[in-house]
This record gives structure tokens, sequence and C-alpha cells, in this order.
């Protein structure tokens, strides 16, 4: 089976990724479907699409922001940048949008190849909000024993790709697909193809970005902000 995991949206970062893998035959998305990028309707309708053939989708601090018009308790850099584009998002979302990402689950149990596998945006013990902290294994040790040490173990939130072994649980972030901070502007994700992940990188317009939020109605000062994040990878 080929999957693709991916994290944080932007429609036209997805769409690369998308064009670059066309053969997966299934998604698992480990949240933020919005914030940050001027596109969020067609990345919401995307996910809609997916899971009714089957998609994994995870529930991310920032879907869970605007979907509650609450405070997405994102890093101290981004805080000012998360609440503009929330209330950006929420102005063109409808009722049946935001009803769709507050019901996203916060965690999934699944197998894949007969491999025991855990999914959350944050940690396990706080899917939504916490970041997990590789430089202390026994904090890492405790989250993976807290859903009984599975095969793999998939998080989001850092936007910085990552694999690193616990015990027997392996920790798999893809990375950010919409607003990478790992100094690489091109989208990450990985792909799970037949029990092995592979790390990947798909180039895309960015230029194409600047362009959707001229019309946003965003202050140019907060567009430039934004714009400064894709163009540096962070």
């Amino acid at each position: 089976m080929k999957v693709l995991i991916v994290s944080h949206a932007n429609r036209v970062a997805l769409q690369a990724v998308l064009v670059a893998e066309p053969d997966h035959e299934n998604v698992l998305c480990l949240g933020d479907l919005v914030d940050y990028g001027p596109n969020p309707v067609e990345c919401i309708a995307w996910a809609a699409a997916t899971c009714q053939e089957g998609g994994w989708f995870l529930q991310g601090n920032h879907d869970w922001s605007v979907a509650h018009d609450a405070d997405a308790r994102c890093s101290k850099p981004y805080e000012h940048l998360a609440e503009v584009t929330r209330s950006f998002t929420r102005s063109l979302l409808g009722e049946s949008a935001l009803t769709f990402l507050r019901d996203i689950p916060t965690n999934l149990e699944f197998t894949l190849d007969g491999k025991r596998c855990v999914a959350c945006h944050g940690t396990p013990s706080d899917p939504l909000f916490r970041y997990f902290n590789y430089n202390h294994p026994h904090e890492v040790r405790l989250e993976v024993e807290s859903v009984g040490e599975p095969d793999y173990l998939f998080v989001g939130h850092t936007h910085l790709p990552y694999d690193f072994r616990s015990s027997f649980t392996q920790i798999i972030n893809p990375g950010s697909v919409g607003q990478p901070r790992d100094k690489n502007p091109a989208a990450a994700y990985a792909v799970w193809e037949d029990g092995q992940i592979h790390f990947k990188r798909a180039k895309y317009d960015i230029e194409e970005v600047e362009r959707s939020f001229a019309s946003s109605g965003l202050h140019h000062h907060d567009v430039r902000m934004l714009m400064a994040v894709l163009r540096s990878g962070g």
C-alpha cells in the first residue's frame, strides 16, 4: 500500500504534492487544514472528498481554533499570524465547513501492512497543543508507552520532518506541506510504501500563494510576514 502522509495544508503546495504522488492509495493527514494559507475552502473540500474515500484525517490546533474561534496556542513567533488568519479563514467558511473541522478526530489507531499505528497532531497526551520534545527521551518514552508502544506513531504540529525511534516505536513527522520551518521552502511530506517510510519534498509556485493573498483583505504587513516565512522555509 502507498499512503501519502501530510500535515499543514496550503492549496498550491498541496496540489504540487498530489501531482508528485498521483498513485497514492490513501491519505493520512496529521492536522491543520486551515490557517496561514489563502485558500481554506479548497483545502477543506479536498479533505471532505478524501474522507469519503477512506482517508485518515486528524484535527490540528488550527483546525480546532478556527472551528471554535479560539486561540490556537501556537508558538510565540506565530501568534499574531495565527490570529489574523483565523479571522480571515472564518470569514470564508460556512457552517458545514466549520462543522467538518469540529468533527475531525484528535487521534486515531489503525493498521498498515500488519503494523499497529497511532496518529495525532501533537502528542498522545495532548493531541492538539503539545509539541514533541525529542531532546527529552524520557518524556518521549512516556508518550509512547501511554498508547501501548505501537509500531509507528505519526505526529505533526512542529512543521519539521523527523524520524525518531523510542524503544519499539518509530515516531514519524512528515514536516509541513504548507509552511515548512526547516529552512527549505519546498513542501515537505512523507510516503508509506510497502512498510517503508520515504521523506520527500515538492517545489511549488510560492508566488501564486502571494497572488491569492492579494485579494484576501489581510493587511499588507501581515501578508509580507506570511510570505517571508514561506520563502525562507521558516
